[in-house]
């Protein structure tokens, strides 16, 4: 494939990662993302590669499977998302306050405190967060967040 046939091709795998999510509430798999495009595992491997060496999607270790479509986990977090009857897992509260405004609706965030522990519940209404108390703190500066993105 020439570069532009891989970069047509990763833009079909993302649509498809990113619709999947936003339509099943879940990601997609390898498997199903090379049922759904009708090309093989290898071929997404390699697209879901690419596009984690781009900052689009974080692997899974070992297994190449997505961990993160930012603003979604592939895995449950300290961080649920209610929008339209679905819930979503983000991967901080960041990503947390994207879901609703990705899928421009209203939404619901339960969350707990990183430091604390105390559970907290946040609503999102019209792409503003309603008033409430406490504070979004971030430790590591955005301009370094890729350093690993998992941990920050």
């Amino acid at each position: 494939m020439t570069n532009e046939a891989h970069a047509d091709f990763d833009r079909e795998v993302c649509y498809h990662v990113y619709d999947s999510v936003m339509r099943e509430g879940l990601l997609p798999t390898t498997t199903e993302t090379a049922d759904a495009l009708s090309c093989s595992v290898d071929q997404v491997e390699e697209s879901f590669q690419r596009l984690a060496d781009a900052h689009m999607l974080v692997l899974q270790k070992g297994s190449g499977e997505i961990l993160m479509a930012n603003p979604f986990s592939a895995v449950p977090t300290s961080f649920a998302v209610t929008v339209g009857g679905r819930s979503y897992y983000a991967n901080c509260i960041w990503d947390a306050m994207g879901i609703p405004a990705m899928l421009k609706v209203d939404g619901v965030i339960d969350a707990s405190c990183g430091c604390c522990g105390t559970a907290m519940s946040l609503k999102i209404t019209n792409g503003s967060l309603e008033p409430t108390r406490g504070m979004a703190h971030f430790a590591v500066p955005a301009a370094h967040w890729w350093d690993d993105i998992v941990f920050n």
